[in-house]
């Protein structure tokens, strides 16, 4: 998840449905804000609060995203500048196979369903196709772009980054954290920190309640995001345009990379099927699924 939040427009959320703790990930944060947690707090019983956050997983996770972060930032910045073709046909092919992997937990495709997956991935697509717009400084502004910007962390398909540039924050985020300039860093992650709980405790509970439908936006919403990862478009635009390859041979380089890519996605799904019909990645007692039985196929 950390390597993919380096990559402009491939969300860390994209890589949790990929990897197959997407509905873990969701129950563990919305648990963060239940009655269960606090109860457990005030009565000072540590494990059961422990227990019931799923806390060893959230704390692996933060920790192999920042390691992840610091690690390959560098790396992935450096393929995106002297291959960038070829870095974004890996991931078209790694959500395309995601999309599908999403798209089969879908017990039914009632019309709720088709209609939520195709309004996501219109919306999707308009997203990644704006243009940056001029907003104020203002502490407001920065709590609000927090909270927007991390939802990214969770939502599929759309980058947290590139929301950041939409709203014209990216920068003043980044330069921000260059200077250490709190007066821009604690309303930013305020918001982030609202954002991150509150939107993970509402997709949590559409999983529970509407399973099919909510899996099946997820997946339109993958599917809009593939516009953004499209290898041919100008390194100089803001505004998405999809030009063709340049030649045959980047062509074929390209398919076979995204075949890789969608090759590594279905093996990681496969995996993940086979360890948790062994048990292997069996949830901690106690910790609620965040769909019902058919929501966790």
């Amino acid at each position: 998840m950390g390597a993919a939040d380096v990559v402009p427009g491939v969300s860390g959320g994209t890589m949790a449905l990929v990897l197959g703790i997407y509905d873990r990930l969701l129950t563990a944060l919305g648990n963060l804000t239940r009655v269960p947690l606090w109860r457990a707090v005030r009565r000072r019983s540590w494990l059961l609060a422990w227990r019931s956050v799923d806390g060893t997983f959230l704390v692996g996770l933060v920790i192999g995203i920042a390691v992840s972060v610091i690690a390959l930032a560098g790396v992935i910045e450096s393929a995106l500048d002297s291959a960038r073709p070829q870095v974004y046909a890996l991931f078209l092919g790694m959500i395309a196979a995601s999309t599908a992997v999403v798209a089969s937990k879908v017990v039914r495709w009632r019309p709720a369903a088709v209609a939520a997956a195709l309004a996501a991935a219109v919306g999707a697509t308009v997203i990644v196709g704006l243009t940056p717009v001029a907003t104020p400084d203002a502490t407001w502004f920065l709590v609000l772009a927090g909270a927007i910007g991390i939802c990214a962390l969770v939502l599929p398909g759309v980058s947290g980054a590139f929301l950041l540039v939409l709203m014209g924050k990216y920068e003043t985020v980044l330069g921000a954290i260059a200077r250490g300039d709190l007066t821009t860093l604690l309303p930013f992650a305020l918001g982030a920190g609202f954002g991150l709980l509150g939107f993970a405790r509402l997709l949590s509970g559409w999983l529970r309640r509407f399973p099919d439908a909510t899996h099946a936006a997820l997946a339109g919403f993958l599917l809009g995001s593939l516009r953004r990862v499209w290898p041919w478009q100008p390194d100089d635009a803001v505004r998405l345009a999809l030009l063709p390859p340049p030649d045959g041979a980047a062509a074929a380089i390209a398919a076979a990379l995204a075949a890789l890519g969608a090759a590594a996605v279905w093996g990681l799904h496969r995996w993940g099927l086979r360890a948790r019909a062994s048990g292997r990645t069996a949830r901690p007692a106690g910790l609620g699924a965040p769909g019902s039985g058919r929501a966790q196929q």
